[in-house]
């Protein structure tokens, strides 16, 4: 099972030129559309308060009106394209406009037919006709419009969601279940942004047919009023109570989609797939995932048809108003109080009411499912704006951001560490995001990285990962982590990278804190390949030229860059050089070995000619024992001809590790030992123990 159940779809939802055209169609068809459309009009809404107090993710500000939420939504329409905005209003006013004149000349129509007036006749019946043919042509018109305006908008709000998303800075978020709940929740169900911005506009529209209406009904007698409008309010209400039912199940059944969607992935994508042929274990993955996808879809239904069912009531009592209002007139004229072409009127009008009521009701709840799309972006926007003040908000009428060189600003003076056991408060940056007035640190390194009382905990666990560190990287050195799986090798080296955050104690460049750097900043000045590799399908010089993005079409960086990793071979190899696209997923891609990918990766992380820190984390697993010496040798060499700079490695190979001018072993989280290989191999404890488990194994 590969796919999540779709929402419903309805003739509103997808062509809003019915609704100014369809100006004769019965109740009936209205409330069977209704019922349908209720499905469609939930959107999956994300409890402001329901796991951010445990999880760390942050609910919506309190500020963020209705009124708020609304004006967002309608900025970010107005950005998108101000011309096309107001040319489609100005079309829907219209198109209500003539659209509500029907009625009228269609009961002057009646009336000069049945006092005998032929001319007048004919003269009324072409003006009813021009007129609806006016509203045909509008509603096109509208159509278009509208369908160009929701597209641009949505991509817009694509690109802002993945910018606010990659351009946090640490990625403790992407491991948060709650955030990645609410983060697929905004993707999947984004749809209804924009297309709410659609909505809008007919509701305005429906709105003016609607008080146009009003005014006609008020001429023939007051009372149609009451008796049509007393129903209104009863079909809004259960149209709201319906998208709550939508939206309670969504929330309930996100993770479960999560799931289920993760289950499909390792069946059907290439890397997992020979592992589950071989084992025997697709057929039971499928089963699990088509559980899931039941599972989902059997709440998903059931909100469905409750919804439907609350929408049909509604419906049917609008209907109720709408033949009673249509037999008050009847009585009227009968007595005199009205004319045939009175009930001509209320019959058109009351159709028109009747419909466009109900099509306001459903668009209304389109626009309250895009109302909470805006709020879950804006949370999004707080999230990373707020719960961290260096990312810059993007707005969705802004462009992305163009590769550039990160602005060096200054850098505090360095701060007292914090005892043991204290929070690391966090700084207050003047300027906000991207502008810094601190020192900037130097082009090498002068005293190294220190890490003073360190401890870290991943987000929704309690046990410490690592705990405690104190540790000094000499600069010029070569850094090698030893330690069994799950020792924490791989977590420290992302926290030097600025990944992630110590829950305690401080890391310190240069007496400089990490903290106190942009991330930005700090990030340009480190250079890392980690064993999870990503393998960038694009053409080869490009997935090496990543590795530095304001050179990444610069080719004779890129060369240096392979020169430095011993890929030369690799990249000559390949059918179009530097032009071959990588990736066998793609018609003209190239597939490359495991090994291959390590060696451009291996490229990418020398794409920078300088950096502070180099952090290679068992980026030549796929290599043989004697190749990854000979890498690891290279790289040490380099590391001592410049010495500004800390090399760290991570590798369960012992010939790679004795290079290192330094050894740190840890266990469950802790430093045990740390010396050179000399000093260590002749020391009880885990070092010796390693190396003499992995060199009888060779032997």
């Amino acid at each position: 099972m590969t796919t999540n159940p779709p929402p419903a779809t309805s003739p509103e939802a997808t062509s809003p030129a019915t609704t100014s055209t369809d100006a004769t169609s019965t109740e009936a068809t209205s409330a069977g559309a209704t019922s349908t459309d209720a499905v469609t009009a939930g959107a999956t809404a994300t409890p402001a308060t329901s796991t951010g107090a445990t999880t760390g993710v942050t609910s919506t500000p309190a500020t963020s009106t209705t009124w708020g939420t609304l004006r967002t939504l309608l900025v970010l329409a107005w950005h998108t394209d101000r011309r096309a905005g107001l040319v489609l209003t100005t079309f829907l006013l219209s198109g209500a406009l003539s659209h509500g004149l029907v009625g009228v000349f269609l009961r002057e129509l009646t009336d000069a037919a049945t006092a005998g007036q032929a001319v007048r006749a004919a003269l009324w019946a072409v003006a009813a006709g021009a007129s609806l043919a006016a509203g045909v042509a509008l509603g096109r018109a509208e159509l278009a419009l509208m369908q160009d305006l929701a597209e641009r908008m949505g991509l817009s709000v694509q690109e802002e969601i993945l910018t606010l998303t990659s351009s946090i800075p640490t990625i403790e978020h992407l491991e948060r279940p709650a955030y990645l709940d609410r983060l697929r929740t905004l993707r999947e169900e984004s749809w209804h942004l924009y297309f709410a911005v659609w909505a809008l506009a007919l509701v305005v529209e429906h709105t003016a047919q609607i008080a146009f209406g009003v005014g006609l009904m008020a001429a023939v007698h007051p009372l149609l009023l009451l008796l049509l409008g007393a129903t209104v309010l009863p079909s809004l209400l259960v149209r709201g109570r319906a998208a709550r039912h939508i939206d309670a199940a969504a929330e309930r059944t996100a993770e479960t989609t999560r799931l289920e969607e993760a289950l499909s992935e390792t069946i059907t994508s290439a890397g997992s797939a020979k592992e589950a042929r071989l084992s025997g274990a697709a057929p039971v993955l499928d089963t699990m995932a088509g559980q899931r996808w039941e599972q989902t879809s059997a709440a998903l239904t059931t909100a469905g048809i409750r919804a439907a069912l609350l929408t049909f009531t509604g419906s049917a009592t609008f209907l109720a108003g709408y033949v009673s209002a249509l037999g008050y007139t009847a009585w009227l004229a009968r007595n005199s109080q009205a004319t045939a072409g009175d009930i001509v009127l209320v019959a058109t009008v009351g159709v028109q009411f009747v419909t466009q009521a109900s099509r306001l009701a459903f668009h209304f709840g389109s626009v309250t499912s895009g109302l909470r799309a805006v709020s879950r972006l804006s949370w999004l926007r707080h999230y990373a704006t707020t719960t961290h003040p260096n990312t810059t908000e993007l707005s969705v009428s802004q462009p992305p951001p163009t590769p550039t060189t990160p602005d060096v600003g200054t850098a505090r003076p360095a701060s007292p560490a914090p005892s043991a056991g204290k929070p690391v408060p966090e700084p207050t940056v003047p300027g906000g995001a991207g502008s810094r007035d601190e020192q900037p640190l130097d082009k090498h390194l002068d005293h190294g990285i220190t890490l003073r009382q360190v401890s870290f905990t991943y987000p929704g666990t309690s046990r410490q990962v690592l705990r405690d560190l104190d540790l000094h990287l000499p600069a010029g050195s070569t850094v090698a982590l030893v330690g069994s799986h799950g020792s924490g090798k791989t977590t420290l080296a992302k926290l030097l990278c600025g990944l992630y955050r110590p829950d305690h104690g401080e890391i310190l460049v240069d007496h400089v804190p990490v903290r106190h750097l942009a991330p930005e900043y700090w990030r340009h000045r480190i250079s890392a390949v980690f064993q999870d590799l990503a393998r960038f399908e694009l053409t080869a010089a490009e997935t090496v030229g990543v590795g530095d993005l304001p050179r990444l079409h610069d080719f004779t960086a890129v060369a240096t860059a392979l020169t430095r990793a011993d890929a030369t071979d690799l990249m000559a190899d390949l059918p179009h050089g530097p032009a071959t696209e990588l990736g066998d997923t793609f018609e003209h891609g190239v597939r490359l070995s495991g090994g291959q990918w390590q060696k451009l990766a291996l490229a990418r992380a020398s794409m920078r000619d300088a950096p502070l820190l180099l952090v290679l984390d068992e980026p030549t697993a796929s290599l043989d024992a004697p190749a990854e010496s000979a890498v690891f040798a290279r790289y040490a060499e380099a590391a001592r001809r410049h010495p500004g700079a800390v090399t760290l490695l991570i590798t369960h190979r012992f010939p790679t590790v004795r290079m290192a001018d330094l050894i740190v072993v840890l266990d469950n989280g802790r430093i045990v030992q740390q010396g050179t290989h000399a000093d260590l191999v002749t020391l009880p404890g885990p070092y010796a123990d390693l190396h003499t488990i992995q060199r009888d194994a060779f032997t």
